[in-house]
């Protein structure tokens, strides 16, 4: 049996097998590899047919196996695909599997949405869920370690493609109108995307567009479709068995993201009028920078220099409370957002 059946045990009973070979003989004979490939499809098959209750325990003691097949078993992916369950937005209290998910999707969905995260509070909080949410649409969390692996190793699941709603690439089926709409909306803004591109935040972003998934937040960044996301980044640092210099991990760490800004919200109207005022007005770039730091943050990537967001918190402190602050009051906060 492969590792990540290793629970499983059993005899088997075979006429076919010779007995007068040696032992060393006998593992490399060619049926052997026949019962071993239908020992795993029969496994998979009890699997699939136990009981809802009984399976709901067996996936709380095994889940992490299951998904462990999913990204090594290649043979078996679509049958290991069928046994996965997570929680969503409709399913918040019982994971939910593939199949009851694509049976309540609407017709015009074409995506099976899901989103990564360290927690169910996380990821139901992101900026990247808002618009999916309030538009009715569901979407599967991932909240363990290895759930965006193995969603990651399944192209499709009954003909639905997977979308990752943190990357870049998202789509939301709307009317011919909501399109016009926003693509009036992206020429009106386009002196802010451009001004953020290419000036204020061209060392720390690919880019800046007008965003179709946010409606709370000011911004986000997301990823490339290739690219990692914030939980991908957050694993890969946290993985204690990495290299101290492994040049896969870094190419992804320091790809750039694009920033994606909500032409709705009041922040990205107020930075708008102020660039088309005055291109160089200083306060619009110290803004501009701290939006880049939120939305760091809040769509879950780590920030690179932490002293330089401590100070942008402290200017933004002086400018608030005048000169009455005391350098203590501000040495003191610097020293907390430094130790972040």
């Amino acid at each position: 049996m492969p590792n990540y059946l290793s629970f499983i045990h059993g005899v088997v009973d075979s006429d076919d097998l010779p007995l007068n070979v040696s032992r060393e003989t006998l593992q490399q004979h060619k049926l052997l590899k026949v019962i071993k490939k239908k020992l795993v499809r029969k496994t998979l098959d009890m699997l699939k047919k136990m009981e809802p209750e009984e399976y709901e325990k067996f996936w709380k003691e095994y889940s992490t196996n299951i998904k462990l097949g999913v990204i090594e078993d290649s043979a078996n992916r679509t049958r290991l695909a069928k046994l996965l369950k997570f929680l969503s937005s409709a399913s918040k209290d019982k994971a939910t599997s593939l199949a009851e998910y694509v049976e309540r999707m609407s017709e015009k969905q074409e995506h099976i949405y899901y989103m990564a995260g360290a927690s169910q509070s996380e990821v139901e909080n992101s900026p990247f869920v808002e618009r999916l949410l309030k538009k009715g649409y569901e979407v599967l969390y991932l909240t363990e370690a290895i759930d965006e692996y193995a969603i990651n190793a399944i192209p499709e699941f009954e003909g639905k493609k997977f979308q990752n709603v943190a990357k870049e690439g998202l789509t939301i089926n709307e009317g011919e109108a909501a399109k016009e709409r926003l693509e009036e909306t992206k020429k009106q803004f386009e002196p802010l995307t451009k001004w953020l591109s290419e000036e204020a935040l061209k060392d720390d972003v690919l880019k800046a567009v007008v965003s179709e998934r946010l409606t709370d937040s000011p911004c986000a960044l997301v990823a490339s479709m290739f690219g990692w996301t914030g939980n991908m980044e957050r694993l890969a640092v946290s993985n204690a068995h990495q290299k101290s210099h492994d040049s896969h991990r870094d190419y992804y760490l320091s790809q750039k993201k694009t920033m994606e800004i909500n032409p709705r919200h009041p922040l990205v109207k107020e930075l708008l009028r102020r660039v088309e005022d005055d291109p160089n007005d200083a306060k619009a770039k110290n803004i501009a920078l701290m939006m880049y730091h939120t939305a760091t943050l809040r769509s879950g990537y780590m920030l690179k220099d932490t002293v330089h967001f401590a100070k942008s918190v402290e200017e933004m402190m002086r400018q608030t409370l005048g000169s009455t602050v005391t350098a203590d009051i501000l040495a003191a906060v610097t020293r907390y957002y430094a130790a972040i």
